[in-house]
């Protein structure tokens, strides 16, 4: 891929970058978590670099790679390039360090905790993020999902599924990246490239759940972001994330969703 800058705008995407390095105990191969990160560092980069922005989880694995591509390539901006979303369940812990040293690249959207117990709970945990995850959704039109955590045992639901389902019923576009193991890899098996409505052809879709060569998914990832027009269609996503008014909004009639933005306790824009 060339490093020249092309003419190209990616401006009409805020892509939501779903995922985590899974447990070293669900590892498919040694230095999993290297080809997972480094994935993440070159695809949120070339986002950055021309225009695009990335929605994500808060997930301590991805995040600090993110923030770190952000401040890099996209630092003059009149919006922040990054959307942050995470559960009270664990923001409530933060330092305002911490805090600081995401908002000045990032916004940042605190969702309720749902339950009165803590993260290591299963209910409260998994109803918190269900929570977190609706607004996250709200905050992307299109969605790449890498690597993620099994949570074969412990009861907890794995987030790039249910991330990717919320997507699937909003009609936001999906791309799979499955051959780099995870819970991607996982849903790779289950999916027909079809119900991704991602506009790629069933083969540039398959090398998507198949391959670990890095270059060749951000190359299929980046020609389709920049030629498709129909991906930029699909990607006009009525009811979003407004951080002008700190709510999800159907900006067709400028209405307030309540559903999801009730999930929101505060955010910082």
């Amino acid at each position: 891929m060339s490093i020249t800058k092309l003419d190209i705008s990616l401006e009409d995407f805020e892509i939501g970058l779903s995922g985590a390095v899974p447990d070293r105990k669900d590892w498919s191969e040694p230095a999993m978590d290297r080809a997972l990160l480094e994935f993440v560092a070159l695809f949120s980069g070339i986002v950055f670099k021309y225009g695009g922005r990335i929605i994500h989880g808060c997930h301590p694995s991805f995040t600090p790679v993110i923030l770190r591509q952000a401040r890099r390539q996209a630092s003059a901006r009149l919006r922040k390039p990054v959307t942050l979303v995470m559960s009270d369940l664990w923001a409530r812990n933060l330092r305002e360090d911490d805090v600081r040293s995401m908002t000045d690249i990032a916004e940042f959207i605190v969702t309720r905790k749902v339950g009165d117990k803590g993260p290591e709970d299963a209910e409260t945990r998994n109803q918190s993020l269900t929570s977190m995850r609706r607004v996250l959704v709200d905050a992307q039109n299109i969605m790449v999902a890498v690597g993620g955590k099994l949570h074969g045992a412990d009861g907890f639901v794995p987030g790039v599924n249910q991330e990717m389902t919320f997507a699937a019923r909003k009609g936001i576009p999906r791309f799979l990246i499955g051959g780099m193991g995870g819970y991607a890899r996982e849903l790779a098996a289950t999916l027909a490239p079809r119900s991704l409505n991602n506009f790629l052809s069933d083969e540039q879709n398959v090398i998507l759940f198949s391959t670990n060569d890095i270059g060749s998914c951000i190359n299929v990832l980046f020609e389709h972001l920049a030629q498709s027009r129909e991906l930029r269609q699909a990607a006009l996503q009525p009811v979003k994330w407004n951080p002008d008014i700190r709510k999800v909004v159907d900006h067709r009639t400028g209405v307030v969703d309540d559903e999801s933005s009730n999930n929101i306790l505060r955010a910082v824009a």
